[in-house]
């Protein structure tokens, strides 16, 4: 009998891709319910809602799949092949809402066919004409040459009423949400060329309609040192009519930042404040041999900003930044720095008084280059993958009131290349993946409140694997309480035989003769003072060192 609790996910391997059903209460919890047997999928892609599948096929095309009824019975699936749309599509991407599905492909030198396309589907708010039959319509293309694969240069707010568009020459385009076709409502220049942006979770307020983050990368002379230095500021967009869609442009702030060519931009839950990682490809200390980076907190108002990579008594490993989260429901962080093993913090902000504490050292020397939330909030992942050893702990949070989370399990996911957690927020996903690991491809699925592994699945050659996202409005799903956090904690430390769920500082090694007996004594000391008599042979003499005529 099937759990109320599987989630659906889709597997991409050497076969194709399927969907299949993961029950974490079960042994034996995959069951696999769609297996299309198109080869070489390289890129599938959920719709936010997790109604659409949407993938592509090499010999046709970009694909969709409605599966909004997959828990009940239904008519047989049937995929649907977007007419118009490349076969040689690297990167798709969906809306916040799922009105629009995005696709790149590989710009041809001296081509001018677009390689950037977006597609709504018509009689479900989506384009105009085509009689409501469901199919998807180009809404807009456009080329833009060197895009590189992963780069979202299309973003919408949160609720779709404005989209920004990074051209190819660096200024930003806003456009409605529904329609990217037409002229620009707002443009953004700039001196230099923008490489990034980022919306803020915001709720529009008139006359605020839309608050975002910008980078502008540095300024490089012939030997790729920093001329200038690079810039974040904060824009408002607001409404200068009631009734009517004029819209203005407002700076908030502009903050320098020494040097960055690229950067991440995270914004919190409340909109009010954004954490710019700004990175390079070489360190110009010559510290790093994966490049250098910078961590910058930045207020909305412009009226607080903090540099996290400057080296003071908080930092412990040093400055260099491995990796960094917001909680998705509170205005508090982790942050991983230092060279390895590195310091892991727990950072709160305060919006009302504009103020950044630390709020706890969550381990003051780890092996750990990764950071993740449950969706929750409750629960998080601190990893180190990659070409770490692939240990894992779980924090939980242990208060509602303050910002405190305490360790409730570890355990070790080696090799592993990728990990999510589930819709429910209790379980966790990870992968070993192909090409970055040719051999002992699989996925794992662990209980977060206990370390223990309650799945594993074998892959010749596993290339992706992720949960259907839930619903927006789902209840299907409750959160962690404090009291499974607590329980969690008390039996980790009964475990581990330290307190609070601490972890166990590990010794310095010692050879066997070194190493101390029942009174705390080792046997060279005991040599060294005369105590014990020194071996006959002289265990010193090299093997290329003969003997003397007497032994």
């Amino acid at each position: 009998m099937q759990s109320a609790f599987v989630i659906p996910a889709f597997i991409r391997d050497t076969s194709g891709i399927k969907v299949v059903h993961i029950d974490p209460a079960r042994e034996e919890g995959l069951t696999k319910v769609n297996d299309f047997l198109i080869e070489k999928v390289k890129v599938a892609a959920w719709s936010p809602d997790g109604n659409v599948l949407a993938f592509v096929d090499p010999s046709q095309g970009v694909c969709v799949l409605d599966i909004s009824d997959v828990e009940g019975a239904r008519k047989a699936n049937e995929l649907v092949v977007i007419e118009g749309s490349s076969k040689t599509t690297q990167h798709l991407y969906w809306s916040p809402l799922g009105s629009s599905l995005v696709t790149v492909g590989v710009h041809q030198k001296g081509s001018s066919e677009p390689n950037l396309q977006l597609w709504r589907r018509n009689g479900k708010d989506g384009c105009e004409g085509g009689g409501g039959t469901g199919e998807y319509l180009c809404a807009a293309s456009f080329v833009h040459p060197k895009l590189e694969t992963k780069n979202e240069v299309v973003k919408w707010t949160a609720d779709e009423q404005l989209c920004c568009r990074l051209t190819p020459d660096g200024s930003l385009h806003v456009f409605d949400g529904a329609d990217l076709s037409g002229a620009p409502m707002l443009q953004f220049q700039f001196p230099r060329a923008a490489q990034n942006f980022e919306f803020a979770p915001l709720r529009p307020r008139p006359p605020v309609l839309a608050r975002l983050a910008i980078f502008v990368p540095d300024v490089r002379d012939d030997l790729q040192r920093a001329a200038a230095p690079a810039e974040v500021s904060v824009w408002e967009v607001h409404s200068t009519a009631a009734s009517s869609m004029a819209m203005q442009k407002v700076e908030r702030v502009t903050a320098k930042v020494e040097s960055g060519q690229t950067a991440e931009l995270k914004w919190c839950t409340t909109g009010t404040a954004v954490l710019a990682h700004c990175t390079t490809e070489v360190d110009d200390s010559g510290k790093s041999y994966y490049g250098g980076n910078k961590l910058l907190l930045l207020s909305a108002d412009g009226r607080f900003q903090k540099d996290l990579t400057i080296q003071d008594s908080t930092a412990s490993s040093g400055v260099t930044v491995q990796a960094v989260d917001w909680s998705p429901t509170r205005d508090e962080f982790i942050l991983i720095r230092g060279f390895q093993p590195a310091q892991v913090t727990l950072w709160s902000w305060d919006p009302e008084v504009q103020n950044l504490t630390l709020a706890k050292v969550l381990a003051e020397k780890a092996h750990r280059n990764f950071v993740n939330f449950n969706h929750f909030g409750s629960l998080v992942c601190i990893a180190g993958f990659g070409n770490l050893a692939g240990e894992m702990d779980f924090y939980g949070r242990a208060d509602d009131e303050k910002c405190d989370f305490v360790r409730v399990s570890s355990c070790v996911a080696n090799c592993t290349v990728s990990a999510e957690w589930a819709p429910d927020g209790r379980h966790l996903l990870s992968a070993v993946l192909f090409p970055r690991m040719r051999v002992e491809n699989g996925l794992s699925v662990w209980r977060a409140l206990t370390g223990q592994k309650v799945l594993h699945a074998d892959s010749e050659e596993l290339y992706e694997v992720a949960w259907r996202p839930e619903q927006r409005d789902s209840l299907r799903f409750l959160d962690v309480s404090l009291q499974e956090v607590d329980h969690a904690s008390r039996a980790m430390a009964a475990r581990d035989g330290t307190q609070g769920g601490g972890a166990q500082k590990k010794q310095a090694y010692k050879p066997p003769k070194a190493r101390g007996g029942s009174d705390g004594s080792s046997m060279v000391a005991a040599m060294m003072r005369g105590e014990v008599a020194a071996p006959d042979d002289d265990r010193r003499r090299r093997p290329w060192q003969g003997r003397s005529k007497d032994d």
